[in-house]
């Protein structure tokens, strides 16, 4: 049975009952689920409520489980209906209106509006009468404490759940045209009594009345004695409280929902803080317990232990982004300053850097110029050598010029012979050597002319064997006609010669001519070339003299070659050198900059770090103070909760007590409520508006200003009320008595145009006036509405609600006293004692009182200047601090 719940959720698909069908005899089937499974059924039920009625914001811990199953099991049978008795905030409500919405059942709750009476209430009978017994739907009648607003209404109800009927409801006249339908459903189902008891009967079984009710109400007891229906009829369910565990877990479920709507820079600051002792959740928890159970035996209910949660986060949160901005804020100055440090200091390695790297700029460009130097001077002395060689060169064309006309003037007579002979045996026709050839003995002349060209060719074979294979060579007129007379040796020449001396007939022309036609021009070319070769040995010497003179030249014009090429490789390297130059000087001149203002950078960082070394000390004592106080956050913000939540209608004795007994459970050694929630400033301009100046007066202010649930004002002598007057006058404030005819029209227009209200002269908490007090907003699209009375009006979110009274001790029902937070203002001695201290001192010493809230004034004033101050002093200096 451990974690097991048994609900119609569980049962199987054949068993479910779709919406709006009767149910079955003995009701739905149940079907077991445990923990997790129920929890998903429970969400997608919220999630379809929300979007159909009002957004529901639940947390699911095992008591709404609990609650949640036994509604349902109850709900899920013909006629099942409840008693819930309890405590204010156990979620007894909740629970009725999620199950019924879950099984399609139409909920009805009366609407009380100031004028609602017994005939009111007669005719909503009536309807969920008609709409279980005619229409035979399955109906939720809802009722509550505050609105049985009649004795009569407890009587109707108890007689409607005792047998179906309430009698003298409905007048004949009125049942007859009812009844008439039915008359098909009844013999349907056999029924033979009259159709009146079938009309009962189905009410019986549609009809679902849910009391709830506080049980420590004092007619608690008396209204179930003397409706004995209430506890027959009705299934009681005992809703008191939450078990110890769930009361532990709800803050942990309320934190985490709270921690997942931050935005990530707050999970970013919360990380930065260093968890302190009670920080923890499961601490938290235990905190959150010991105080509401502290608090029991004065009335704490479940929903004053949930607007304690509401006002802890609320406190915490507003008070952690006031310090976490504040450390930011000292955090970036710290920070900026400590850059400031660290940039003086690279800037300093930069410069010296950027001084090194000047110099050796600055060396490259004097290296540069001296290379520039060097090279025009090595260009300057070339050019004279140039000039030098070219005189040379001028001077060897001459020479060699002149040894050319003396060869040509040796050659002129000589060379035309040689070419003549050349050409006239290259004319020689093949027929004619051939025919030479052909011969058996050659004649003398033949035989002469052919030795002397054989001798001059270098063949000293001159048997006419020989001779005929020479002149079978192929191409032998070419190697005839294009021999080099060079080649000609002396002792040849000398052979030929003496060859051409003994047989000179055979040379002559004419006789060669008639020999052969081939042997004229070959006897003209032996002669030419020996008188060639002659010519050739004189002129030797002038030859080989040409040739050292042309050798000579082609070295010197080498050389000038060479020059010319360096000169030119000069003008580029000198180019070259010039950009060098040029691009080292210019580095050289932007570092010199650089390193010049890095200096004075330099010398400017230095100067404001000295003047803000008092500000970086300053600043880390205030972020070690507000790293403190973050770590007591948590506690002080509970404690804070708890005062507002529970010690608001509390005297000065009580809260002292409470206090000091909170604060030894939670390990706090210092805690001041008033410095915490206020500033000196805001204290003295309430006193201004006229707040006594007693302590009671002082923390019940806070309290209204802090509290979640509406205030309600015990203000025997209307001061306070008059302070919270003055105090909003600013804010479309209106202030109306209980008893005023336009009361309802006055709180329509304040719940629609936003306005804050005042409501004084109250008696105790009106009926009308619950749904605003527990913020039963509906949902319709886009914006809330609210019922008030018969009507819905539009909530705007900017609606505030005060309740005032002059009665010492109003007449407060329990569940409307967990749903307002008492605040008294009657005076108690100490308070007395506090206000008569202060006008003596008014009266006796004016100028002290006028002394200290001028200091106050101006240490507020100080305050704001110096924070003013450490912001303009990032601005102005934040430029210096990225450079």
């Amino acid at each position: 049975m451990i974690d097991g719940f048994y609900v119609t959720w569980g049962a199987s698909e054949g068993a479910v009952v779709a919406p709006g069908q009767p149910l079955p005899p003995h009701g739905k089937q149940l079907g077991r689920l445990d923990s997790a499974d129920l929890k998903q059924v429970i969400q997608k039920g919220v999630a379809l409520y929300s979007r159909d009625n009002k957004e529901l914001d639940l947390l699911l811990f095992w008591e709404v489980c609990d609650f949640v199953s036994r509604v349902d099991r109850v709900l899920s049978r013909p006629g099942g209906s409840l008693l819930l008795a309890g405590r204010s905030g156990a979620g007894r409500h909740t629970a009725t209106c999620l199950v019924s919405h879950m099984h399609g059942y139409t909920l009805f709750t009366p609407k009380i509006s100031r004028g609602y009476t017994l005939k009111h209430f007669s005719s909503d009978l009536k309807m969920v009468m008609q709409l279980a017994g005619l229409e035979g739907q399955q109906v939720v009648l809802l009722l509550e404490d505050y609105q049985f607003v009649h004795p009569a209404f407890l009587e109707m109800v108890n007689s409607l759940l005792s047998s179906g009927e309430v009698p003298g409801l409905y007048t004949a006249e009125e049942l007859e045209p009812l009844l008439s339908s039915l008359k098909d459903a009844a013999s349907q189902d056999g029924f033979t009594r009259p159709l009146y008891d079938y009309f009962s009967y189905r009410i019986q079984q549609n009809l679902h009345i849910i009391l709830i009710m506080d049980c420590s109400n004092s007619n608690f007891t008396i209204n179930c004695e003397s409706n004995p229906a209430f506890y027959r009829k009705c299934s009681v369910q005992w809703m008191e409280g939450w078990s110890e565990s769930s009361m532990k877990k709800i803050p942990e479920l309320l934190l985490a929902k709270t921690e997942q709507a931050k935005e990530e820079n707050e999970k970013e600051k919360a990380t930065n803080r260093k968890s302190s002792a009670g920080s923890e959740p499961g601490e938290l928890g235990r905190l959150f317990l010991m105080v509401h159970e502290s608090c029991k035996e004065n009335g704490a209910t479940p929903s004053q232990y949930m607007a304690f949660l509401h006002v802890y986060t609320t406190l915490h949160s507003r008070k952690q982004n006031q310090l976490t901005t504040r450390q930011q804020h000292l955090l970036a100055g710290v920070s900026k300053l400590n850059e400031a440090k660290a940039l003086v200091d690279d800037l300093k390695r930069r410069a010296a850097e950027q001084s090194a790297l000047l110099k050796t700029k600055q060396q490259e460009a004097d290296a540069a110029l001296q290379e520039i130097t060097s090279s025009m001077q090595n260009a300057s002395d070339q050019k004279t050598e140039m000039e030098k060689i070219k005189e040379k060169m001028a001077q060897e064309v001459s020479n060699i010029g002149e040894r050319k006309a003396k060869i040509d003037d040796e050659l002129k007579e000589v060379q035309p012979l040689v070419d003549e002979a050349k050409r006239a045996v290259g004319n020689i026709k093949p027929e004619a050597l051939s025919e030479i050839r052909s011969l058996r003995m050659p004649p003398d002349v033949i035989r002469d002319i052919l030795e002397g060209v054989l001798r001059l060719m270098g063949v000293f074979d001159t048997t006419w064997v020989s001779m005929k294979s020479f002149l079978a060579k192929r191409g032998v007129r070419e190697e005839i006609a294009t021999f080099d007379a060079r080649n000609i040796t002396p002792e040849i020449r000398q052979s030929v010669e003496e060859l051409l001396n003994r047989n000179k007939a055979s040379f002559d022309p004419k006789n060669a001519k008639r020999a052969s036609a081939a042997a004229a021009p070959l006897a003209a070319w032996v002669k030419a070339n020996v008188q060639y070769s002659f010519v050739l040995e004189r002129i030797e010497p002038l030859e080989r003299e040409q040739a050292g003179l042309l050798e000579n030249l082609k070295k010197t014009e080498g050389r000038k070659n060479k020059l010319e090429d360096q000169l030119n490789n000069v003008g580029a390297k000198v180019n070259k050198l010039k950009e060098k130059f040029q691009r080292h000087t210019a580095e050289a001149a932007k570092l010199e900059a650089e390193v010049t203002k890095a200096q004075d950078t330099i010398t400017a960082a230095q100067q404001l770090i000295s003047q803000l070394d008092r500000e970086h000390t300053r600043w880390n004592a205030q972020m070690s103070e507000i790293q403190s106080e973050l770590d007591t956050l948590p506690l002080r913000a509970l404690l804070a909760a708890a005062f507002i939540t529970y010690l608001s209608a509390a005297s000065e004795d009580r809260r002292r007590h409470c206090l000091d007994t909170w604060m030894a459970q939670s390990g706090l050694q210092k805690f001041d409520l008033r410095s915490f929630l206020c500033s000196e400033s805001e204290q003295l301009i309430w006193k201004s508006q006229g707040l006594p100046s007693d302590d009671l007066s002082m923390e019940n202010a806070l309290v209204i200003l802090q509290s979640v649930a509406c205030p309600f004002l015990i203000d025997p002598s209307s001061r306070a009320t008059d302070w919270l007057r003055t105090h909003l006058k600013e804010q479309r404030l209106e202030v109306i008595n209980q008893q005023d005819n336009n009361f309802m029209t006055s709180v329509e227009l304040a719940v629609r145009f936003g306005k804050t209200l005042i409501i004084q002269e109250m008696d105790g908490v009106e009926p009308v006036l619950y749904p605003l007090l527990r913020k039963d907003l509906i949902a319709q699209g886009p914006r809330y509405v609210v019922q008030i009375g018969d009507k819905v009006i539009d909530y705007n979110e900017d609606f505030r609600l005060f309740l005032a009274t002059r009665n010492p001790s109003p007449f407060i029902l329990p569940d409307a006293a967990s749903v307002v937070t008492e605040v008294n203002f009657t005076t108690t001695r100490a308070g007395l004692r506090g206000q008569l201290l202060a006008l003596t001192i008014h009266h006796e010493k004016p100028e002290l009182e006028t002394e200290k809230t001028r200091l106050l004034q101006q240490e507020e004033d100080k305050k704001i200047q110096l924070g003013q101050l450490e912001e303009s002093l990032l601005e102005i200096y934040r430029p210096l601090f990225h450079l």
